[in-house]
């Protein structure tokens, strides 16, 4: 089980990120010496990283006026979710506060934001359930942004989840009961006091990027594991759990073999969560 407090956390050079990637990330960033330059409107705070997988998530903040100095595509699915600003993709459009995406493999794209925004950034890494390979880039030319050069055949290029693009505020809220009937055994979960926007799911494996919202009063009782791994952020409110208390800017993970204690949230809260598949419960 993993908790950081975003807030308590400096933010990590441009530069330093730059030497901290894979050479398959790293070697295709544009002419070593503007990377430099354009990396100093670059920051980041490590979520967490996986680095047998190269999964990894980050929570990103871009200076006004920076830009990708080259396009390209990954060889692993992406996924954002705009916490405040704007973000503007090649061959996609602009993003403000609370816009998402999910990008399967293949798709060309550059990034750039005018007046600077705060993102959560994913990259999915290996996993055969969402058809992701290990996270990379690989330059293209700017003519082919928004096309997927590696599956010409656009139903497959598609993958799993398919090309998401939308803004969380638009995406109606689901009552917590009607989004367990989705779901494994839900029983030992609250979910009579939540509510649930799905941003993406896999239909097939359950993996799914939602947004919960708890209601004030909220408790789950625990101490519980779940069927998967999850990742919370906590974008308002606030959640005991245990000795400890998420805030905004609270980043929560455990594997679905880990005990987690109960939670409480006596105003509410509301979350951005990643599962790893169907999420169920069982007594720890």
């Amino acid at each position: 089980m993993e908790i950081k407090h975003t807030a308590d956390l400096p933010w990590e050079n441009g530069l330093d990120v730059v030497d901290s990637m894979t050479p398959e990330f790293r070697d295709h960033l544009g002419p070593i010496e503007k990377v430099r330059e354009s990396y100093q409107k670059y920051k980041q705070k490590r979520l967490f990283h996986n680095p047998e997988t190269t999964f990894r998530g980050d929570l990103i903040h871009l200076e006004a006026g920076y830009a990708d100095l080259t396009d390209a595509y990954h060889d692993t699915c992406e996924e954002s979710l705009v916490l405040t600003g704007d973000s503007t993709l090649t061959g996609d459009g602009t993003y403000h506060d609370r816009g998402y995406f999910w990008r399967p493999p293949g798709i060309v794209h550059s990034a750039s934001t005018v007046g600077g925004h705060v993102s959560l950034l994913f990259l999915e890494g290996k996993s055969e359930g969402d058809l992701s390979d290990y996270a990379s880039r690989r330059i293209r030319p700017v003519e082919e942004a928004g096309q997927c050069v590696t599956e010409p055949d656009w139903d497959k290029a598609m993958g799993t989840r398919g090309w998401v693009r939308l803004q969380v505020d638009n995406v109606p809220w689901v009552r917590g009961v009607d989004w367990a009937r989705t779901q494994g055994d839900t029983s030992l979960l609250d979910v009579e006091h939540l509510s649930v926007k799905v941003l993406s799911h896999n239909y097939a494996t359950g993996a799914q990027s939602i947004m919960i919202r708890l209601e004030p009063g909220y408790r789950q009782p625990g101490p519980i594991t779940l069927d998967s791994w999850m990742g919370v952020f906590v974008t308002s409110g606030t959640i005991a759990m245990g000795d400890e208390t998420l805030r905004e800017g609270s980043w929560f993970s455990a594997e679905g073999d880990e005990v987690r204690p109960a939670w409480e949230s006596a105003d509410g809260a509301e979350m951005f969560a990643k599962i790893s598949g169907f999420l169920g419960a069982s007594a720890a």
